[in-house]
């Protein structure tokens, strides 16, 4: 399976088609859904670490993808000032990811396609509405 290298970019909902983006820099503010104008917000780095972990930082606010120590199904994921680690795995159909916090059998996910609608944890990786698109942008 290819992996996502190291690099930054968009993260777009394979069912619904909105990008994750984080609105400001505040702690523990929701990542949520949004439309792709590729303003910063809505740009990723991904950092692809030794142990085939990843880090997930915001671009535009600096801020780190994380959730809550040993979460549950329907937390959202929010930004933080501390990096945390992610699973990234292909799922079984091509160029669609699933985001995994590496402590949990959960994944990021919409429940919706509106605007603002919070990520959280899901429990059904299958669904496309919990699969994820990473398109790389130029630096």
């Amino acid at each position: 399976m290819p992996s996502v290298d190291t690099g930054r970019y968009t993260i777009t909902n394979a069912k619904f088609h909105n990008v994750a983006l984080l609105p400001d820099a505040n702690s523990e503010s929701d990542v949520v859904a949004g439309t792709a104008e590729t303003s910063p917000t809505e740009v990723w780095n991904i950092t692809l670490l030794s142990n085939k972990r990843y880090i997930i930082q915001n671009y535009g606010v600096a801020s780190f993808a994380t959730c809550r120590f040993r979460p549950k199904k329907g937390d959202t994921v929010v930004g933080g000032g501390r990096s945390q680690q992610w699973l990234i795995l292909e799922s079984r159909v091509d160029g669609r990811y699933i985001i995994s916090p590496t402590n949990a059998d959960l994944c990021w996910g919409l429940q919706d396609d509106e605007n603002d609608t919070p990520v959280i944890l899901a429990s059904t990786p299958k669904d496309p509405k919990n699969q994820w698109i990473f398109s790389k942008v130029s630096a």
